[in-house]
């Protein structure tokens, strides 16, 4: 018979911070930068909770594979299978065909618990970004369910073979995957983030601490400290941790060392750090965390895609106003149904509606990939400005020689992407640069000059500029290739130059290279949209709108960082400042040309883009296209 965990109120205390920490970052809250390990909490207190249960029933001869994975759905299912519908439903009304097959897909893999595993298959620089996911957050749940599918098998083979290694093989575990996430991280982050291998150590930590025997303190002092030690952590971390710090790995123990003394202090005393996690509002968090969780980030893809132009304050109070009442009904009227009245949901009702429920949202999924999105929904001309979202961009910045996608790390790029002669044009920088070279590569080999290219994903052209192993390995490389074999000119870039730092790292590098006799072109920032040119444009066609002007689609942050690049560099005599937002007439740029998007996403052109800013580049270089030679056409046989 299962042994039933009691109830702990300072846990729910700790789940309402993880939760309120996710949300709140998810909408906005700048102040809580760190907000995001939340995540990181609820697995520390998942793997406790679960592991205390599994190691009662295994250790009393009670535990049953069928019984545990009951609760398991009882818990999860329900309040999964409805906010997913419920998500479902808003985005075939919502999203357009490209973006729907995507749902689809992601849908699938998640309703088999590996959403985690899809999400990092998908992970590119090219790839959908966030705000276009509305799952994205299930990654989590995939790594939990395939722990527990794992776990209990492992500890049942424990108990059967190696009674006394129990301790030593979950602790062991838990330092190989720390250790190994650690390792992998700075080469492939999007792996140690989504991995089961890589994060099964915040699972374990829990799962340690649940072990039998282990000493928990009596006294209300040293609980007290352990929990308010423990709380601090955490909330220090959703502080001072940022999304650009090296997470996972040792920093991911910031949390999860916090909800462990917190749980640990807790368990045993009631302590005043016990009684305030323990307060109703706590509570009411805690209760509702995992609906709430599953609820909020629907809201803001969907909120952020009909409501583009809403005040950062509004999102953020209304995003979590909204997300906790709909994760308050979905606890009240779904979780707790299924969970408390077992006559009328029997474990033959559970079984059977996770199997149906399951089928019906992989057979939507299923058909919203096969279908790519229902597009019959709308106009065939809305449908072929829409197919420019699937544009194959890798081919236009020559993706996997001379440039380097971060899934596909190198330390430089092939040896065809430099020029050996000159004199010769390089482009060094990152994906805004790459796409130029399209439009640069016949201009230049027409007025004489070879070609080059180092780029890289979202690398800006800075020699120490720790944004990833992978930039700071190829910038060093580039700078390094360029003083020594001194192209004549050097056309560089990046989306992220607009910041005072960057600025002087770039004055630093910009005299050396001028002082190596090499003409140094700097473009500013490239016309960056809200969301996808494409979805712009088809929106605007739908509602019959004429524009095909940026208008106010074209981020502030755009004109600002252009603005900031211009004043910085003007009369800079080692470098020429180029302002691409100039090539547009009155800096309203065009988003189509002759029927073609000029871009196929926020920030990268279509090879129509290419030719319409790179080719006003290239005469901004070169100057004036030289007349073509021509040979006089042969005189007419004399007749005989």
């Amino acid at each position: 018979m299962h042994n039933p965990l009691r109830y702990r109120a300072h846990i729910d205390g700790l789940r309402a911070i993880a939760v309120l920490g996710v949300v709140l970052f998810h909408f906005g809250a700048t102040w809580l930068p760190g907000g995001f390990i939340g995540v990181d909490v609820f697995f520390v207190i998942s793997g406790f909770l679960i592991a205390k249960s599994l190691y009662a029933d295994v250790d009393s001869g009670s535990f049953s594979i069928l019984g545990f994975y009951e609760r398991r759905m009882r818990r999860i299912a329900p309040a999964f299978f409805v906010v997913t519908a419920a998500t479902s439903l808003a985005a075939f009304l919502v999203f357009f065909p490209n973006q729907l097959m995507t749902y689809g897909r992601s849908l699938i893999w998640a309703v088999l618990a590996f959403g985690n595993v899809y999400f990092y298959l998908r992970t590119d620089y090219f790839g959908p970004s966030a705000d276009e996911t509305p799952l994205l957050h299930y990654w989590s749940l995939g790594v939990e369910e395939q722990f527990y599918f794992l776990f209990p098998g492992l500890l049942l083979l424990i108990a059967r073979f190696a009674p006394r290694a129990r301790t030593k093989l979950v602790l062991g575990l838990l330092v190989v995957s720390l250790l190994a996430c650690e390792i992998i991280r700075p080469f492939n982050p999007a792996a140690a983030f989504y991995l089961l291998p890589f994060r099964a150590f915040e699972l374990l930590i829990g799962a340690g601490l649940a072990l039998p025997g282990l000493w928990f303190p009596q006294g209300r002092r040293l609980g007290a400290g352990a929990m308010a030690a423990g709380t601090g952590l955490i909330l220090a971390g959703m502080v001072f941790i940022t999304e650009h710090a090296p997470f996972p790995g040792v920093l991911a123990l910031v949390p999860c060392l916090g909800a462990a003394l917190a749980i640990w202090g807790g368990e045993r005393t009631e302590s005043l750090p016990a009684r305030l996690l323990g307060l109703r509002p706590l509570v009411f968090f805690g209760a509702i965390s995992y609906s709430l969780y599953l609820v909020h980030w629907p809201i803001v893809v969907f909120a952020r895609h009909l409501l583009p132009d809403l005040p950062a304050p509004a999102f953020l109070i209304g995003g979590v106003a909204a997300s906790t009442l709909l994760g308050w009904l979905s606890w009240r009227f779904v979780e707790q149904p299924v969970r408390q009245k077992r006559e009328l949901f029997s474990r033959r009702f559970v079984y059977g509606g996770t199997v149906v429920g399951g089928a019906l949202l992989i057979a939507f999924g299923t058909a919203a990939s096969d279908t790519r999105g229902f597009p019959g929904r709308l106009a065939p001309d809305i449908q072929r400005v829409l197919a420019y979202t699937r544009y194959p961009f890798r081919e236009v910045v020559r993706d996997g020689t001379c440039f380097i996608n971060g899934n596909r790390p190198k330390d430089q790029p092939a040896p065809e992407c430099l020029p050996d002669t000159h004199p010769s044009l390089v482009l060094w920088g990152s994906s805004h640069v790459a796409q130029f070279i399209g439009a640069l590569a016949p201009i230049a080999k027409a007025h004489g000059y070879a070609v080059g290219q180092m780029t890289a994903a979202a690398c800006p052209p800075l020699v120490q500029s720790s944004f990833a192993p992978m930039c700071d390995r190829l910038n060093r490389f580039a700078f390094d290739w360029l003083l020594a074999h001194r192209p004549s000119i050097l056309v560089i870039g990046g989306d992220t130059l607009v910041s005072q730092e960057h600025f002087r790292q770039l004055d630093a590098d910009l005299a050396k290279l001028h002082a190596a006799g090499i003409r140094v072109i700097l473009l500013g920032p490239v016309p960056q949209y809200r969301r996808a040119v494409p979805e712009i444009l088809a929106e605007r066609m739908y509602r019959n709108a004429p524009s095909r002007l940026a208008d106010d689609d074209l981020t502030e942050a755009t004109h600002r960082a252009d603005a900031l690049m211009r004043e910085h560099f003007a009369g800079n005599p080692n470098v020429e400042f180029v302002s691409i937002l100039a090539m547009c007439p009155d800096m309203n740029c065009p988003m189509m040309v002759d029927g073609a998007p000029l871009q196929f996403d926020p920030t990268h052109f279509t090879r129509e883009g290419v030719a319409y800013y790179g080719g006003q580049l290239g005469a901004l270089i070169f100057g004036p296209a030289p007349a073509p030679v021509t040979t006089p056409a042969p005189a007419a046989p004399a007749a005989p």
